[in-house]
């Protein structure tokens, strides 16, 4: 299988960015599952690698964001 990077971007409200918040895209289908946990850098970044494309769902601390295209970047501000 080949592995793909995705880029999830995780900012709070007021602009800052958390560092060391897990992040996990999960896959819904026969080729479903979840990838490795990849952690925010300062920046509020994570690079998370995953075998699986299409429609995925993030999230971050076992939360749900929402969805996106993977791979690919997504942007999720913290409540």
């Amino acid at each position: 299988m080949s592995v793909n990077h995705s880029t999830i971007y995780v900012s709070y409200r007021d602009g800052s960015k958390p560092n060391g918040k897990k992040v996990i895209i999960g896959f819904s289908g026969l080729t479903g599952g979840m990838s490795r946990p990849a952690y925010t850098d300062r920046d509020g970044r994570a690079l998370v690698e995953h075998s699986s494309t299409g429609r995925a769902t993030v999230y971050v601390d076992g939360r749900d964001y929402g969805s996106f295209h993977a791979p690919g970047t997504f942007s999720v501000v913290l409540h």
